[in-house]
């Protein structure tokens, strides 16, 4: 950096120079300082991908924890520290939006590489108004990446140029260019219109386009092996923008390695700007070796040939080894890069001393924001997924284009030649006059693409996948688990399904949200190709600011009533007819404390689940251990006057002494804990609101009372000031469902109780004096039945022609980066919707009966943005400190509404069928568990449960809940 000592940063005290224009991971690189924050595991971690996505190279900024070093741009004066695995929260992050702004547009293009900007061009010729939005400081995209320093300005090529001309005549075309303007989430309006969630330079924005172009590219794939979390290990993408944006060159030796054409131009370009290449290791075999492949590429690109056997000269003639048919297979060093291992087809190892390693192993489509939109997919081949799509990018939703990488791998070349296709035919679509047709755009992206085929037919290697790692190799860095953790916990639980892994481990569940290891995660389970490929995105896309979002909204009482989604009768297995004593339908917490205590009296028990155990609201579900009431479940608002839920406190607080007795009982580690529940007040209309459900709670046998202000205080400081008081209820808690659900499964299984995983009932009916209950896997033949289906219990009780009033009601949540301890007790408000606690891992989660929607593609609950907004704001209202911390991921549930009380005992419409059906599912589920068995094994149990029969419905309404 020849300007490097224009502006100074203050790194821990001591003063680094810095180029204006630079990202502070570049001017960190450049002064040496590759570790730049600790992980979870202790080890130290620096920039990994360059482009935002890994989360690795966070850092502190005047006070402001959590910042991405590779997004940021440095300022003169800044002072920056390492970041703790658990930071303690500080500065805000953003100031508090007392609104945000509805924008619209003809067309949002997301993505400003090669085909966003073709695509914008293309749409704003046609005279529709755009708007082009990239994350990054500046537009370009990956390959058309601008220098920002002037270091990197003088070693600019013509690949800068033509990016730099492209951007120019968008702008002269009057598009409006946004840059630093993160999509976190998307979803439709009631009226069907798009809705789009942005923040641009950390100020939230709600854009309403008409049409969307995705065109976001591709992000590098993750080589798993021993040392790739070092510091000084880095994509060769994010080599090429520290060269290319900002005109540094890292720590050498430098050794280049991976598969494809990048890590060949990357190298060329290092050398070029004075650094010193150890090595170029290429898993693919020599082009000397496939002369029919190369003289197939000669013709499809000639230019393009003969630009790469340039390159190849200037290696040669700066003598880098180059390693054909070799692969990394380990980085060595303490706290940073000192070795590079490299092993060849036959095995033999050659070592490299080293700074720095560049992997590059091929890329995957960024394509969250078209899965999160509902676009269909499909596998491509290549362990990833492809947006299915036309020849003009058009999708299976009509508002919606991908063009580019973000729908398959193809090169800069083609991607924006599909650019100016979905430019074009989005403004036919929009009405716009268009000259001329497509026929040109069309063969030429023919013959480019016929020019990537050639490309990786010659570059053609086998997949490395994880052959290279160890049971100590790190596989998710967020979680830093390793390959051995994730493979003990499959084999220990006997997995098959992305999904029930991450329940059990987290991973896939941190910043980077599994880019880098769901392909990996999936592998390791054997999952179908297409969940392999990727996990399911969640809004935010990316970790954002909880004070940039927190936006006040109107609340309301109860539950909100919803459509149940399809019960989807799809399975898998064969098809053989079974027998048992009692079948349970449901494998969530009610159903399987039933199964575990029918098993533990000896009675032959099958449990049915339509998905896999602890899949759906179980596992959606927060892990409240709650003995109040909610405040909702007092008062005017709460169903039936609040007294079924009154009723059911006593259930609520021995349920919790049974969690406790099971988890030691069980010896396992459920992250269970009495911390106590606090529900807070801020004015004395709430003091006396909870004055008089303390003394209801009481009168009940639960142990709730009313504190002051300063005991509060005490308690919580982290807490708002300005509160009047609180409850307190020592009994609650908390517990990680997560692990807690697993344990109660493996417990049921060890007495003896069945599981028949993916099978959805699809009818039931009397068969003698027992049922016949048909599945697509065959039919069960049951003396008695359970209903443990939760929200669809109705479903289940139609079967039998018998109304069960049973509504389904999804709810979301939302999960924080972590943090350092913040908040000690489970925390409610006396007059909001909220739940709060902090989970052992440092993350806290957020709740309180926001209404999420159904994904209208697949009916799957679905967060929703509003909801997100609404809830963030009670949250850092209550808990300041959080406007200091991000959203990392959210999720929903079908949660389960009935008047306030369980459904449990056995049906006298039906004798035989058993309901065991809770709207407070995870604190009740034990003991609903434990009362049912005790009525079907010996006829009767240990409290009066007459009260909670389905027969307190009969001759009224099921009581309805306000919107």
């Amino acid at each position: 950096m020849g300007e490097a000592g224009a502006w100074t940063l203050i790194v821990e005290g001591r003063a680094v120079p810095a180029a204006p224009g630079a990202s502070l991971a570049a001017a960190l690189v450049a002064a040496g300082q590759l570790s730049l924050n600790t992980a979870r595991d202790g080890t130290p971690r620096g920039p990994f991908c360059g482009m935002g996505a890994c989360h690795d190279c966070l850092v502190t900024v005047d006070g402001r924890s959590g910042l991405r070093a590779c997004m940021t741009k440095v300022r003169d004066g800044m002072r920056v520290s390492r970041q703790p695995a658990l930071p303690e929260p500080s500065a805000d992050l953003a100031a508090l939006p007392a609104g945000i702004p509805i924008l619209t547009t003809d067309l949002l293009v997301v993505g400003a590489g090669p085909a966003g900007l073709a695509a914008a061009e293309a749409a704003a010729r046609a005279g529709a108004t755009v708007t082009l939005l990239d994350e990054r400081p500046a537009p370009g995209g990956q390959y058309f990446k601008q220098p920002s320093t002037e270091d990197a300005a003088r070693g600019a090529d013509s690949q800068a140029a033509t990016g730099r001309a492209a951007i120019d005549r968008l702008r002269r075309l009057g598009a409006s260019l946004v840059s630093e303007a993160l999509v976190w989430g998307a979803e439709r309006e009631p009226d069907g219109a798009l809705r789009v969630g942005v923040l641009v330079a950390g100020e939230a924005r709600t854009l309403r386009p008409r049409l969307v172009i995705v065109a976001t590219g591709a992000i590098e794939a993750a080589p798993i092996l021993p040392g790739w979390t070092l510091p000084g290990v880095m994509t060769a993408g994010a080599l090429q923008t520290l060269l290319r944006s900002d005109g540094v060159v890292p720590p050498g030796p430098v050794v280049v390695a991976g598969n494809g054409p990048l890590n060949l131009q990357v190298a060329v370009e290092l050398l070029r700007r004075g650094g010193t290449v150890a090595a170029l290791v290429e898993a693919a075999d020599p082009p000397w070796r496939r002369p029919g492949d190369g003289a197939a590429l000669a013709t499809a690109g000639p230019g393009l040939a003969a630009a790469g056997l340039r390159q190849m000269a200037i290696l040669h003639r700066a003598g880098v080894p180059v390693l054909w048919g070799a692969r990394v297979v380990r980085v060595e060093g303490e706290g940073g890069v000192e070795r590079v291992v490299v092993a060849g087809r036959t095995g033999a190892t050659r070592t490299f001393p080293a700074g720095f390693c560049a992997l590059g192993e091929g890329f995957r489509p960024a394509n969250e924001l078209p899965r999160l939109l509902g676009c269909r997919h499909e596998p491509d081949g290549r362990g990833g997924l492809a947006t299915v799509r036309d020849a003009h990018g058009a999708t299976s939703l009509a508002d919606v284009f991908v063009a580019g990488e973000a729908g398959r791998f193809g090169g800069a070349v083609l991607a924006g030649l599909q650019g100016t296709l979905a430019g074009r035919a989005a403004a036919r679509r929009l009405g716009r006059p268009v000259p001329g047709d497509d026929a040109i755009l069309l063969r030429r992206s023919a013959r480019a693409r016929a020019f990537q085929d050639a490309l990786w037919r010659l570059f053609a290697a086998p997949a490395a996948g994880l052959a290279r790692a160890d049971d100590a190799t790190i596989l998710c860095r967020c979680e830093a688990l390793t390959l051995g953790d994730l493979r003990r916990t499959i084999a220990a639980a006997g997995l098959r399904d992305v999904a029930s892994l991450k329940r059990l481990t987290r991973a896939g569940m941190g910043r980077c949200q599994g880019r880098l290891c769901g392909e990996h995660l999936g592998s390791l389970v054997g999952a179908a190709p297409g969940e392999r490929a990727g996990l399911a995105p969640q809004m935010p896309l990316r970790p954002v600011p909880i004070a940039a979002l927190a936006v006040e909204k109107p609340e309301w009482g109860g539950h909100r009533r919803s459509l149940l989604p399809d019960w989807d009768p799809a399975e898998t297995g064969e098809r053989v007819a079974r027998e048992a004593d009692i079948v349970v339908i449901g494998a969530g917490i009610a159903g399987l404390s039933t199964a575990l205590f029918l098993a533990r009296a000896g009675r032959d028990v099958l449990v049915i689940e339509r998905a896999e155990p602890n899949a759906l609201a179980s596992g959606g579900n927060a892990g409240s251990l709650h003995a109040q009431l909610l405040s909702f479940d007092h008062g005017a608002r709460a169903e039936g006057g609040g007294g079924p839920a009154a009723r059911t406190l006593p259930l609520q607080r021995d349920s919790i002494a049974l969690w406790l007795d099971l988890a030691r009982e069980l010896d396992r580690d459920v992250e269970i804990g009495r911390t106590g529940g606090l529900m807070v007040a801020e004015t004395e209309r709430d003091l006396a609101f909870l004055a008089e459900k303390t003394r209801i709670e009481r009168s009940q046998g639960i142990d709730s009372h009313v504190i002051s202000a300063a005991e509060l205080r005490t308690l919580e400081p982290a807490l708002w000031e300005g509160f009047a008081g609180a409850a307190y209820c020592p009994q609650e808690g908390k517990i990680n469902p997560l692990l807690a659900t697993h344990a109660i499964l493996e417990a049921a299984r060890a007495a003896g109780a069945r599981l028949l995983t993916r099978t959805a009932v699809t009818g039931i009916a009397r068969d003698g004096a027992g049922f016949r209950i048909e599945t697509a896997r065959g039919p069960v033949r049951a003396g008695r039945v359970v209903n443990a289906a939760g929200a669809f219990a109705s479903v289940i009780g139609r079967m039998l022609g018998v109304e069960v009033p049973v509504f389904g009601a999804p709810l979301q949540m939302i999960v924080t980066e972590p943090a350092a301890p913040l908040v000690g007790c489970l925390i409610a408000h006396a007059d909001r919707h909220l739940t709060l606690k902090q989970a052992r891992n440092g993350s806290l989660l957020v709740g309180g009966g926001w209404t999420a929607g159904l994904d209208p593609v697949h009916g799957h609950p679905r967060p929703l943005m509003a909801s997100l907004e609404g809830n963030l704001w009670v949250a850092q209202h209550v808990v300041p400190a959080l406007r200091a911390l991000r959203v990392v991921r959210s999720w929903a549930a079908m949660n389960i509404n009935i008047d306030g009380a369980p459904i449990l005992g056995e049906d006298p419409r039906r004798p035989g069928l058993f309901h065991a059906v809770t709207s407070n599912g995870y604190t009740l589920g034990p003991l609903v568990g434990r009362i049912t068995a005790d009525l079907i094994a010996r006829g009767d149990t240990d409290r009066d449960v007459a009260g909670f029969s389905v027969a307190r419905f009969e001759g009224k309404a099921a009581g309805s809940s306000s919107a």
